[in-house]
């Protein structure tokens, strides 16, 4: 498992998010405290969008896929 912190700033980024998000065939979740919602959902990652800290779960071992999507996820740090 990898966890990345994420952060939004702007409704627009959620979107482009959930898109990167399902390029990949991995589960992944956005994790805030107790509080989980599946990443390549829009609803569910909408609600959880404002929430800090917020953490992206990749379920994954590290490959060059994983590195691929990481290098994604910058902007959203």
């Amino acid at each position: 498992m990898i966890k990345v912190p994420v952060n939004f700033r702007q409704t627009d980024e959620v979107l482009e998010f959930v898109k990167i998000v399902n390029e990949y065939p991995f589960h992944m979740d956005l994790v805030s405290g107790s509080r989980a919602v599946d990443a390549k959902s829009l609803m569910g990652t909408l609600a959880i969008s404002e929430a800090t800290p917020l953490s992206l779960m990749i379920h994954s071992a590290p490959s060059q896929t994983t590195e691929r999507l990481l290098s994604q996820m910058h902007s959203f740090s």
